[in-house]
């Protein structure tokens, strides 16, 4: 028999090679494809959803909502613990989907890349118009058409800085976190370059525009704020960011009533 550091879990001799080539490879998931291939390997003779129901039952698979996916709770766990990871029906899906159109967004995206000190209470993920996200998925979802490809962070796909400032101006309501904007706001702006927030800002509406040249300047990055300019009309609409209701401060050069960024 093998058993974990705290001899809370048992092996039986039959799976242990199994065990052993999970710890080995220390996947966040598990799925019936990686199970067969190990089985395969190490030369199990137990079907996949056999050897999957005995691991569950001795605690080192945990069930997840996706089908045929699974945690795996490695020895250093010291027992039959989830690892906490808010993402890990992502990581299941996408084990299934790796092409699944979304990406981790707006202040979900500014924590991962590490541009804020607040982790939201629930993730942000974003996806594409017409696709159906499962009911599996614990996080608070946006539909956003990005144009950056994304980033991969820690085994998932994430918003660029670019496309994270220019859809915190196009969807403010959509943006957690404005009360602490002045922490990762200019941080963020801070890593964009000129050309990657144009990519991702031309051909968007007058109001979007506005808003990101607001948040630009605001944030110190006036050569950005020049370039947004550039592209507006010469006449500009009203644009608010935040409530309508709420017209105390005024940005004359952009038409934009602010009722979200912390006041100095």
């Amino acid at each position: 028999m093998i058993t974990d550091l705290t001899k809370t879990r048992s092996l039986p001799e039959s799976v242990a090679g199994v065990v052993q080539e999970l710890e080995l490879r220390q996947p966040p998931v598990v799925t019936r494809a990686l199970l067969e291939k190990i089985a395969a390997t190490t030369g199990t003779q137990l079907p996949a959803k056999d050897l999957a129901d005995r691991l569950v039952r001795l605690g080192w698979l945990l069930p997840l909502r996706k089908r045929d996916a699974w945690e795996f709770a490695p020895a250093a766990r010291a027992g039959r613990y989830a690892s906490g990871d808010p993402w890990i029906e992502v990581r299941a899906l996408l084990e299934h989907e790796p092409d699944a159109p979304l990406a981790v967004a707006f202040d979900s995206a500014v924590w991962e890349l590490g541009h804020s000190t607040h982790q939201p209470t629930q993730p942000v993920l974003a996806h594409r118009r017409g696709w159906r996200p499962p009911e599996v998925l614990d996080v608070r979802l946006a539909t956003f058409e990005w144009q950056l490809p994304t980033r991969v962070v820690r085994g998932l796909p994430v918003w660029q800085e670019g496309t994270v400032v220019v859809a915190a101006a196009e969807r403010p309501a959509a943006q957690g976190n404005w009360a602490n904007a002045d922490n990762w706001l200019p941080e963020t702006f801070r890593e964009v370059t000129p050309d990657d927030v144009l990519a991702e800002a031309v051909g968007r509406k007058v109001s979007t525009l506005a808003r990101l040249g607001y948040l630009a300047e605001w944030s110190g990055r006036y050569d950005i704020a020049d370039e947004i300019e550039a592209l507006l009309p010469g006449r500009l609409p009203v644009t608010f960011l935040g409530r309508r209701d709420w017209r105390d401060r005024w940005n004359n050069r952009w038409h934009v009533y602010d009722a979200l960024l912390p006041q100095p």
